[in-house]
């Protein structure tokens, strides 16, 4: 059970990114992680503007619930509030059940058939409607949580690997970029000959961050794009959490960096984006180490 909350409903549901319900009918949540030796406490807490909703949780014909889901060990639990309780959830797992990135999808469900629900602080084009919930259904959805349980490891230096392909027929100085969400890394393929080259001058940062790494990304900020604008920046499952997508996300936001269109950020293009991220901590633009290297040469 974990609800998309931009899928189309039948009926009313209160989420953000829908006016079902008006601004001031709303949902939402705060989650805590709290990590000990052995175990992550989650505290999961509901806030519920509108009376209805509020109604039928107080009542019992509702519960907030919510699934914790870890994409990478597939540990799945569903959770809800104790009935003293109701607008919170508390939840001890064991660390061994999960690594990298976690996420938490808060809902109020129907806990028994709603025959008649209560329609006062709906949307108008509802009213005059009569709709019927059946258990398990969702009353009120919020967008999903994430935190990281992440095991102690070195800092990747790279979400780029250099592969030597003989299968292909690359031409001499040539390479070609393969990139695939679903994998660690982002693959930079080119003939044996290429690639030994590449190898030489991989230890020199002036040289292969404006002409290797710059074109790779650009190529990559191109599909990352895509995927952004087509996911609402919901990234799917099946893309792994320690992988080349979500670092490149990371570094994204540690920077303030966007290329999507749907972003409340400044939107960079492709070209431009690619130049800051490739500065690193550092002042140096790419296009600025080549000059560097001229100068100092």
């Amino acid at each position: 059970m974990r609800h998309d909350p931009n899928r189309h409903f039948l009926y009313p549901v209160a989420r953000q990114f829908s006016d079902d319900y008006p601004p001031e009918s709303r949902i939402i949540t705060d989650l805590k992680a709290v990590h000990t030796a052995d175990s992550v406490h989650v505290t999961l807490t509901y806030k519920i503007d509108d009376a209805s909703i509020i109604k039928q949780v107080r009542s019992s014909n509702a519960r907030c619930v919510a699934m914790l889901y870890c994409m990478d060990t597939l540990y799945r639990q569903s959770i809800q509030a104790d009935i003293n309780n109701p607008l919170q959830i508390k939840t001890s797992v064991p660390l061994n059940l999960l690594r990298n990135r976690v996420q938490v999808h808060p809902v109020v469900v129907a806990q028994k058939e709603i025959q008649q629900l209560p329609l006062d602080t709906v949307h108008k084009e509802y009213k005059g409607l009569s709709f019927s919930i059946t258990m398990g259904q969702p009353l009120a959805v919020d967008t999903p949580w994430f935190f990281d349980v992440n095991p102690p490891q070195k800092k990747r230096q790279s979400i780029f690997n250099l592969i030597a392909n003989t299968e292909d027929k690359y031409k001499p100085d040539e390479f070609e970029v393969r990139i695939d969400p679903k994998k660690r890394y982002i693959e930079i393929i080119a003939g044996d000959d290429t690639m030994a080259w590449f190898h030489q001058l991989r230890s020199d940062r002036n040289i292969t961050l404006p002409s290797v790494y710059m074109s790779s990304l650009i190529a990559v900020l191109a599909q990352f794009k895509d995927y952004d604008e087509e996911y609402e920046g919901n990234v799917p499952d099946t893309i792994p959490s320690d992988g080349w997508f979500w670092s490149l996300r990371k570094r994204m936001d540690e920077l303030g960096i966007t290329v999507s269109n749907d972003s409340d950020k400044e939107q960079l293009s492709l070209i431009m984006a690619a130049q800051r991220l490739l500065t690193g901590h550092g002042d140096l633009r790419p296009f600025r180490r080549l000059l560097w290297l001229k100068e100092s040469g």
